[in-house]
């Protein structure tokens, strides 16, 4: 049995100010909340439907579970119906920046859409690059919408924000941005590990960003579409850098 105001805290981490306040946010769905048990995520409570403890009983032996309905789960979380589970976890501290220069690195500047931010994350651990640096005007990881559209991948992935610029400023890996007009990407010569700077579709890169770049790449257009999803764009430089 949940009580009301457990259920009204879980509701209010729908919005970024107390997800920030209560340093704690939700997950849903059976995917998602069986990838935070195996995680290094500080699980606080999962609810979940009687169903759903019995399949899943081993997994969820050791976590603090509430079993509710399907209503209750509708009500507390953002999908329209949930006949599984969600769980409330502890947020990590994503600012203290841990980068290992002897890996591929992906960063973001200004991708401020929720769902390009979780498939982008999904995208580059499909192809095995787990180390993701953002800005900070860049869409919050800890929002429902990006989290839930990773699939449990942000479990696995080191996700961390920064003040970009100042980031690439002093690594010295050699960064490459994807611009429109950069060089063909497949002809490019791309140093593995390296920087690879992702803008958003509407904007590009900044131009302070811009400033701290060695090259530009481009995904070639061989259509009449006008651009290309920043989150496509990523698997496809992804995909390559794999193929290299």
């Amino acid at each position: 049995m949940i009580s009301k105001n457990e259920l009204k805290s879980i509701k209010s981490l729908k919005v970024k100010k107390y997800r920030l306040r209560e340093k704690r946010f939700m997950i849903e769905g059976a995917k998602n909340v069986l990838e935070s048990v195996k995680s290094n995520y500080v699980i606080d409570v999962i609810l979940a439907t009687e169903s759903f403890c019995r399949i899943n009983h081993e997994a969820l032996q050791d976590q603090n579970v509430t079993i509710v309905d399907e209503s209750v789960l509708a009500e507390a979380g953002t999908f329209k119906s949930n006949n599984t589970c969600l769980a409330v976890l502890q947020t990590m501290d994503l600012n203290k920046v841990e980068i290992d220069s002897n890996r591929q690195i992906f960063a973001l500047d200004g991708i401020r859409d929720p769902g390009n931010l979780g498939t982008i994350i999904r995208t580059l651990e499909w192809f095995g690059f787990d180390q993701l640096v953002c800005s900070s005007d860049s869409a919050e990881l800890y929002n429902p919408k990006v989290v839930n559209s990773t699939m449990g991948s942000f479990t696995r992935m080191q996700i961390y924000y920064a003040e970009l610029e100042d980031f690439l400023k002093v690594t010295t890996l050699t960064k490459y941005g994807a611009d429109m007009n950069g060089l063909n990407l497949f002809e490019a010569k791309i140093d593995q590990p390296s920087i690879i700077v992702m803008g958003s579709e509407s904007h590009g890169i900044s131009s302070g960003v811009t400033s701290t770049l060695d090259h530009s790449i481009n995904v070639p257009r061989y259509g009449n579409a006008e651009s290309l999803n920043v989150a496509i764009a990523t698997g496809v430089i992804a995909s390559y850098l794999r193929m290299s």
